[in-house]
């Protein structure tokens, strides 16, 4: 018999940590043979620069959601992979922020594809800090944790322990099927991952999935930013745009060159909070660009966001 690849899809909203459970899912294997598949919803890659190299192929999806768009180039990847004179044990899949997760998994339920791939669980990020704002008005990440078999609440380090346990409670009720756990870092107890319980998707109604329409209003947008900026009047014009524009700006990343330092430094936020950081594996070749994610959005106002961090005065920004 052919041997079937165990497939793992790790979803999310955007910012809630899927990369950094990547890291720990891929270190925790790296004995063994693991193909990664990163999807960005946009056409421009940044996750795929902070994934830790214990995978021996990595495959990028970044023209656009990989729930919709993506499916027959998803089918071109898996085709490649069962081709390879060596079949990998693992295959990762770290889907976009705004991924379909119950369509997605729906593929490794096709005869030809079950033949191959031995689909094993969807794992669910979750941002504790952000979840009471987001799950009400992003249909994506409602449908993301009704999709899922395992459900890890993150960062609960950032709030306090009675508001995480009520986190948690209103998790089991839009999914009681799950299993749920609080994490901090994406760390969790490897026992509730190497469960062989049947996905959940075999045992929930597709069409209540169906009915949770998402109205993706949701754009990406990436900025080359081939210039210098100073730390400081960077990180007050992005961190003032999140924190007034929180209901629309969801997601900023990329790599940018500071004044006075050699390497590019990463930029990300998550919620209302904006992080400079040099702690990524360095690429000399590294594209400068800085990706905006968020609903009704538009190029013109993130132009002008980009003008007042390089122009000479600190300016108050508008999208």
């Amino acid at each position: 018999m052919t041997k079937r690849i165990k497939t793992y899809l790790l979803t999310g909203f955007l910012g809630a940590g899927k990369t950094t459970l990547l890291n720990h899912l891929l270190s925790r294997s790296k004995s063994e043979l693991n193909y990664v598949i990163e999807n960005e919803f946009g056409k421009s890659s940044v996750d795929a620069e902070l994934v830790i190299k214990n995978y021996n192929k990595l495959f990028e999806l970044n023209n656009g959601c990989i729930c919709c768009s993506l499916d027959n180039e998803l089918i071109e990847v898996l085709v490649q992979m069962i081709q390879a004179d060596t079949l990998p044990d693992n295959l990762f899949i770290e889907a976009s922020g705004v991924a379909d997760a119950g369509q997605l998994a729906s593929i490794f339920k096709r005869e030809d594809v079950i033949q191959y791939f031995d689909f094993q669980q969807v794992v669910c990020m979750v941002d504790a800090e952000n979840f009471e704002d987001r799950v009400q008005e992003v249909p994506e990440m409602f449908r993301q944790i009704v999709a899922s078999d395992l459900i890890l609440i993150n960062k609960t380090d950032l709030v306090q322990e009675k508001y995480a346990e009520s986190v948690k409670s209103e998790i089991e009720s839009i999914n009681p099927l799950a299993k749920t756990a609080l994490t901090t870092f994406g760390k969790f107890d490897f026992d509730l991952f190497d469960s062989s319980a049947e996905s959940i998707l075999t045992k929930i109604d597709q069409s209540k999935l169906d009915a949770i329409k998402p109205a993706h209003r949701m754009k990406s947008i990436a900025m080359e930013v081939p210039f210098e900026f100073d730390r400081d009047q960077l990180y007050a014009v992005l961190s003032t745009s999140i924190f007034l524009y929180y209901h629309q700006l969801y997601r900023i990343k990329g790599f940018v060159k500071l004044k006075g330092e050699d390497q590019a430094v990463l930029v990300q936020s998550t919620g209302n909070k904006l992080t400079i950081s040099n702690q990524y594996k360095k690429n000399e070749s590294q594209k400068l660009v800085l990706i905006f994610i968020g609903r009704d959005i538009e190029r013109k106002g993130i132009e002008r966001l980009i003008h007042n961090a390089i122009s000479s005065k600190l300016k108050a920004s508008t999208i």
